[in-house]
């Protein structure tokens, strides 16, 4: 049996505003439209960003859009520049549209905090000691670097200077106490030249053996 019309309802007479919008909602609705028509009444209750993210939960509730839209859509209505592309980066990282390594990268560089990591490192078939290291940094890093003394014409030099300071350095602890720091030694250290071939590195990466 159909209903009656809301107006011919006595218990809804004398009823105005807000009170009679939302009693005429609950009685001709159900679900998702009648949460979407009680949330647009009290709109005016709340924040044109609070009533967009209000209104974007009651969508992902029923379904009308996907958790990855729900998500994507909060990231775009960030503010602060700097904080929506960390935001929307985060999001491309866990939907696995950039690697590890570049999401650690960009997220580092984004907070202006160094980062520095071996991309690649390869031993060669007849000596170990032809192996080769493939290194990542921002320019946070080198600016750290310089902070701390390192100077070079360029950042690759920069870099270049700090990475043989950290192979020497782990050499000279390991002979500590247990032997020592040969002639051979230190010669198959400063073998560890820069590996010169900046062509086939993308910009921000130098190889080194």
């Amino acid at each position: 049996m159909p209903k009656l019309p809301f107006g011919l309802l006595p218990a809804h007479w004398g009823l105005a505003g807000k009170t009679r919008e939302k009693m005429k909602a609950e009685y001709e609705l159900t679900g998702y439209d009648l949460e979407q028509k009680l949330l647009f009444i009290d709109k005016d209750e709340h924040s044109a960003l609070d009533f967009e993210k209000k209104y974007l939960e009651l969508k992902l509730k029923h379904k009308k859009i996907s958790e990855k839209e729900y998500y994507r859509t909060l990231a775009d209505m960030i503010i602060d520049p700097k904080q929506k592309e960390l935001a929307l980066l985060e999001l491309d990282y866990k939907e696995n549209k950039i690697p590890q390594l570049e999401y650690e990268k960009k997220s580092a560089t984004l907070r202006n905090e160094p980062w520095v990591s071996v991309v690649h490192m390869d031993f060669g078939k007849v000596s170990s000691l032809e192996g080769s290291f493939e290194l990542d940094w921002n320019e946070p890093f080198v600016e750290k670097l310089k902070s701390e003394g390192y100077q070079g014409a360029t950042p690759d030099k920069i870099v270049n200077i700090w990475f043989m300071e950290v192979c020497r350095n782990v050499a000279l602890e390991e002979f500590d106490g247990v032997g020592n720091f040969t002639p051979d030694s230190e010669a198959n250290l400063e073998t560890a030249k820069r590996w010169e071939q900046e062509s086939a590195l993308p910009k921000g990466r130098k190889g080194y053996r």
